[in-house]
């Protein structure tokens, strides 16, 4: 891949309109948030709207690895690279689109 990162021309119109999309999303989002946070004042429970229901739930810790730290931590113990590169799950993750004012 080029080290020089390559710009594809789009018309101007496309630009804007993303942007526009990604400002009204910011919008929405921020509405999103504070009814649920809202919500969340309220406590656990189920609450129902004539469309919608709204189900709050107890909060949870969430536990993460060091796979930084694990690995240097085999290398350390002496398992060979060959057996930690063959046990590594890879996956593919979309192209990121970042929007930004002008």
């Amino acid at each position: 891949m080029n080290a020089v990162a390559q710009v594809i021309q789009f018309p101007a119109a496309d630009a804007d309109r993303l942007g526009q999309l990604a400002a009204q999303i910011a919008d929405l989002q921020a509405q999103y948030d504070a009814i649920a946070d809202a919500f969340r004042a309220r406590g656990q429970g189920r609450f129902e709207g004539s469309m919608f229901a709204v189900t709050v739930s107890d909060e949870t810790l969430v536990q993460t690895f060091d796979t930084k730290a694990a690995k240097a931590k085999l290398i350390e113990a002496g398992v060979a690279q060959s057996w930690i590169d063959g046990n590594v799950k890879i996956s593919v993750r979309k192209a990121a689109v970042k929007v930004g004012a002008r």
